[in-house]
């Protein structure tokens, strides 16, 4: 692989000096490997090698299981790390010359493509270089309470005053997981509620309420559209 040219070129790989852009290729390859530990720098730079040649990026990891980079652009990239997990990475500008690193892991669970399929994601920050900026979290993104996911109409609906969604509710007050989504193209955040562990009249009686929010990065945190 062309990667092997680049280490006896440049031994020690790093990301580009203060003020220069920082790619989304040169921090995918930095990437530690406690982020995705069963597979390696090498997986890392055969996907990166794969997907800038228009050929599948597909590797094995530690386990001798596939892994697959799922995209790739200037600032973001889709990385799944197994069959029910994947990583998304996204660059988001603070002012000319800097940006923060957005990272959110999905857990996946269930039959795909059915209603007891549930997606679960967690979210962190860092520099582009890897530091983590976990106690800045909160100042960057905070997930809204649940009754920000019930559409307006929800209050006025019959269905939305039956005892199955009054139980979803009470279900969900105690664990709503949500699947969170970065924008490719944008600079933005999705966020969905989660009710596939719902009982099956428990989430036929939520679903026509629920809506997903759109969060956008105004620069210095994500912000509820």
């Amino acid at each position: 692989m062309k990667h092997f040219l680049f280490f006896f070129l440049f031994p020690f790989f790093s990301l580009p000096l203060f003020g220069q852009q920082v790619l989304m290729r040169d921090v995918f390859a930095a990437m530690p490997d406690s982020i995705a530990p069963m597979t390696t720098r090498n997986n890392r730079l055969d996907c990166i090698d794969y997907i800038e040649n228009n050929m599948e990026a597909r590797v094995r990891n530690k386990l001798d299981e596939n892994v697959l980079l799922e995209a790739l652009t200037a600032d973001y990239a889709r990385f799944r790390t197994s069959t029910s997990a994947f990583l998304e990475m996204k660059l988001l500008p603070q002012t000319d010359t800097t940006s923060v690193l957005c990272l959110v892991r999905t857990a996946q669970t269930g039959e795909p493509d059915t209603p007891r399929r549930l997606e679960d994601s967690t979210i962190r920050f860092f520099q582009p270089d890897w530091t983590p900026l976990d106690t800045l979290t909160s100042s960057f993104f905070s997930l809204p309470s649940l009754d920000h996911y019930l559409s307006a109409q929800a209050a006025d609906s019959l269905s939305a005053s039956s005892p199955a969604f009054e139980s979803a509710l009470r279900s969900l007050q105690s664990f709503h997981p949500v699947r969170l989504a970065l924008g490719a193209d944008a600079f933005t955040l999705t966020a969905q509620l989660q009710p596939a562990y719902l009982a099956t009249d428990e989430r036929s009686a939520l679903l026509p309420h629920l809506r997903p929010l759109l969060f956008r990065w105004n620069g210095s945190r994500f912000v509820l559209e």
